[in-house]
């Protein structure tokens, strides 16, 4: 369960700003618990779930107030663009990909670039942070604009996605490379089987299966398209078919071998079509 096992204190920064940025903080303080006073008069209520899941407090409210306003606020208000979480999306993707990538340098000692690049691409991918997102209940946060009703952006897993970015940007501003570091961790620990997760970083089949359960569509199918050559330099053609349509062909030296290169090209054609 990596780090989640432990009580959750809420840590509050001091308000230390660096040169270069108003929104910058660092946090010095130990991490403290909140008075029965301050949990009763929490100004931002919504983000109480937050800070429990994270065991650290969205300050200053200033900067959070930016970091969980969804950009469609701006149809019904004053706010100009900077002011809303894209901004802090931005530094959040960075933030992001550094963390995990020192995470898997960490814990996969004896892995090529190669394999890392991929894990780290599966791990920032936004699903998976979508999902991560889900879990500290982020979307119930999110100030949205009047107009904003539709169920479809509020799940929508790009949002999502982009929300949770925002937030490690607002955090990284606030508790720096370390503290960010250490949630991640705990976060990923929590949702992510790491050794499933390793064993399918090159399973392109599986990986499809995946996607298509997500969609709730039915299973690939793979067929057998050409087999050529004498027995002892076989080359196989296998097609895959998702909802009636042929996303992909594959050719290897063995069965398995082309039924996964027909899925890592259904998957690329997927994710290039969104």
């Amino acid at each position: 369960m990596g780090l989640w096992s432990r009580l959750f204190k809420t840590s509050s920064p001091d308000k230390t700003t660096h040169p270069g940025s108003t929104d910058r903080v660092v946090s010095t303080d130990p991490p403290r618990e909140e008075s029965a006073t301050e949990q009763k008069h929490h100004p931002r209520p919504q983000w109480q779930p937050i800070e429990e899941k994270l065991g650290l407090a969205l300050e200053p409210i200033s900067l959070f107030d930016k970091v969980l306003r969804h950009r469609s606020t701006k149809e019904s208000s004053d706010v100009a663009s900077y002011d809303t979480y894209e901004r802090y999306e931005f530094l959040g993707d960075a933030v992001l990909d550094l963390v995990v990538a020192d995470l898997l340098f960490d814990r996969y000692p004896k892995e090529n670039e190669g394999f890392l690049t991929k894990f780290r691409s599966k791990l920032v991918k936004k699903e998976t942070l979508a999902a991560l997102a889900e879990s500290i209940q982020l979307v119930d946060a999110i100030q949205f604009g009047e107009r904003t009703q539709d169920a479809s952006v509020r799940e929508s897993k790009s949002v999502l996605a982009d929300l949770f970015e925002a937030l490690i940007g607002g955090l990284y501003l606030t508790y720096g490379y370390d503290r960010v570091k250490t949630t991640v961790a705990s976060l990923l620990d929590d949702e992510i089987h790491f050794e499933e997760f390793s064993t399918k970083v090159d399973n392109y089949k599986s990986l499809l299966l995946e996607y298509c359960q997500a969609k709730k569509w039915e299973q690939p199918v793979y067929e057998l398209v050409k087999e050529q050559g004498p027995g002892h330099k076989k080359m196989f053609t296998v097609s895959v078919t998702v909802k009636n349509d042929v996303l992909g062909e594959g050719k290897g030296s063995r069965l398995k071998q082309a039924e996964q290169q027909a899925a890592k090209v259904a998957l690329q054609y997927l994710n290039q079509s969104g």
